[in-house]
């Protein structure tokens, strides 16, 4: 009897959930049905009640059985749903929806076989409908970068070209100028791919740009190439007899110039007295830095859509700053805590004085950052930085505080730390905006640059770095080799205080609910390098209902900057 009780048991359980998958095959074809009834129906559609009663029907599919088969069908009609009823009744509420639920099913199900729809269909919105060319832009390269196999990716491509001005490109010829002669770089280090992936490559790949920005004891190059490569760097030291000062040379290999390419940099003052570049054989680019001084070379590298920088970070003799060494396990706090007494201030202990304050409003230009109903996380960011400067300089007038931008224009990560360090900045604040699939998570959060196991950190790094968790791995791998001890203490006490004093005035002002979400750490592409104490600070959810009406509001930015200024005070003070 015991078997046959557990035999019927299990039979109903099975019956059940045959049942169970069944009424969500049904529920979906319902929803099908009033789909197609909205396209072919005109007495039907006229009712905007019935676009949505017809949404609800999807969402209710992927937002409770987001493991059925349907799912991602589900959530990509409901982007297509909400696009058509933008088109019907041109509410930008329903195009940001629409939005938004492609970009869910892109994340949620890489996998699926609608996602390369989906990804395209958000170019498109941007193109079509946001008449915002450089997001579309950037969203189709998103397509052929996911899913570069993929029809929408063909389609991709033409988008992508279409925008683009015609013109032929043709490697330069071989550069046998002076500085280019084969030199021992047997100690050379080397980056980017591996060499059995660099061998496989079939074409050469473009170097389209260099930048640099040098002080007497600090400077930073970015080598900007259109693919990820193979690389070699190896600094030389002096050799009088031969007439030459200390170089670092970079060859990068697989890879050619244009023809117009600017092939030779030079600086009056600077850490770098120039920088030449040249096709040192029919398949390696070289670049040689001639300096005033070498120390130290820090390199790293990161892949973006369609592009892959090298950055190469170099300290001269004159660097005030501490060694370089391993980063300091800092235990990583969901709640804030006083600033550790034991963690010596170097501001205290040595007589530092703050006089330059850099601030980063985060994204800008073609890049929005995190968007929810019609609003972007780059505006809120440059006018919350904009009243903090104005709160700064009212209380400390003997302060200098800079923006790395004044305007909507776009500013690369790299050139954002490079802004702070040429300028001498004392202390680096990049001040961001949430965003999150979940509606219900709030709160405010402060980051320093550091090692992360957390999930939720590495992922928000991959948003913030334009990249996805593969090349954030990457860049942890060799954080240890780019940190500076003295520098981990000092953001870790200005994120402590920042976090505290800004969470406590909005509690105490404007908004009790908010939740403390304490300091964290993770590998942000803009606090890497930086010369100063630096923290990146996300002041709220734009995707959470109650959190957004407060993030626009002029009267919250106002209670955020004062929050971050009593924050540097206390740090300062």
């Amino acid at each position: 009897m015991k078997y046959i009780v557990i035999l019927l048991f299990t039979g109903v359980f099975l019956f059940n959930s045959v049942v169970f998958a069944d009424n969500i095959d049904v529920r979906y074809d319902r929803a099908a049905k009033y789909y197609h009834k909205l396209f072919d129906d005109n007495t039907f559609k006229q009712l905007e009640s019935n676009w949505i009663k017809t949404i609800r029907y999807f969402e209710s599919i992927y937002q409770n059985h987001s493991t059925h088969s349907k799912a991602p069908a589900a959530l990509l009609s409901s982007g297509k749903l909400y696009r058509a009823l933008y088109q019907y009744n041109l509410k930008s509420i329903y195009l940001d929806r629409s939005n938004i639920a492609f970009r869910a099913l892109v994340k949620k199900y890489p996998k699926s076989a609608l996602s390369d729809n989906a990804q395209y269909l958000l170019a498109e919105n941007y193109e079509k409908f946001s008449k915002d060319k450089n997001l579309a832009n950037y969203e189709y390269q998103k397509v052929i970068e996911l899913f570069p196999d993929s029809d929408s990716a063909q389609e991709a491509r033409i988008k992508v070209q279409e925008s683009k001005p015609a013109q032929k490109i043709e490697p330069a010829g071989i550069d046998t100028s002076d500085g280019f002669d084969v030199v021992d770089l047997t100690q050379a280090k080397f980056g980017g791919l591996k060499t059995e992936t660099a061998n496989q490559q079939d074409s050469l790949t473009m170097v389209s740009k260099v930048d640099y920005w040098s002080t007497s004891d600090w400077s930073r190059m970015v080598i900007n190439i259109n693919g990820e490569i193979r690389y070699r760097y190896q600094g030389l030291e002096a050799d009088p007899e031969k007439g030459k000062g200390e170089r670092i040379f970079i060859d990068i290999f697989n890879a050619y110039i244009p023809p117009e390419f600017q092939k030779r940099i030079s600086s009056k003052s600077g850490l770098i007295k120039q920088a030449r570049i040249g096709q040192f054989d029919p398949t390696t680019v070289r670049i040689v830095l001639d300096l005033n001084s070498l120390d130290k070379i820090k390199v790293f590298d990161f892949s973006l859509p369609n592009q892959f920088k090298i950055v190469v970070d170099i300290l001269g003799n004159g660097e005030k700053a501490n060694s370089i060494v391993s980063p300091v396990a800092i235990q990583e706090k969901k709640t804030v805590e006083k600033p550790n007494d034991q963690i010596t201030s170097l501001t205290k202990a040595f007589g530092l004085k703050i006089n330059t304050i850099i601030l980063d409003p985060g994204h800008g230009g073609k890049d929005p950052g995190a968007t929810a109903f019609n609003i972007h996380e780059k505006d809120i960011a440059l006018k919350i930085a904009k009243l903090l400067r104005q709160i700064i300089l009212k209380q400390n007038p003997n302060h200098k505080v800079l923006l790395t931008r004044e305007k909507d224009v776009f500013l690369s990560l790299e050139a954002r730390t490079a802004f702070a360090n040429k300028n001498h900045g004392d202390l680096f604040i990049s001040i961001h905006v949430n965003a999150s699939e979940k509606e219900t998570v709030h709160g405010i959060e402060t980051y320093i640059l550091n090692l992360t196991t957390d999930a939720t950190a590495l992922a928000l790094a991959a948003k913030e770095n334009q990249s996805n968790l593969k090349n954030i791995s990457h860049l942890q791998s060799i954080l240890n080799d780019l940190m500076t001890n003295s520098k981990i203490h000092e953001s870790n006490s200005l994120a402590l205080n920042i976090q505290k004093n800004t969470v406590s005035q909005i509690q105490s002002n404007l908004y009790k609910g908010l939740i403390d979400l304490g300091v964290k750490q993770a590998p942000f592409i803009v606090l890497l390098g930086a010369q100063m104490p630096s923290v990146l600070i996300e002041v709220g959810f734009l995707t959470n209902k109650e959190e957004h009406q407060y993030l626009i509001s002029r009267q919250y930015h106002q209670a955020l900057a004062v929050g971050i200024f009593n924050g540097i005070d206390q740090y300062i003070n």
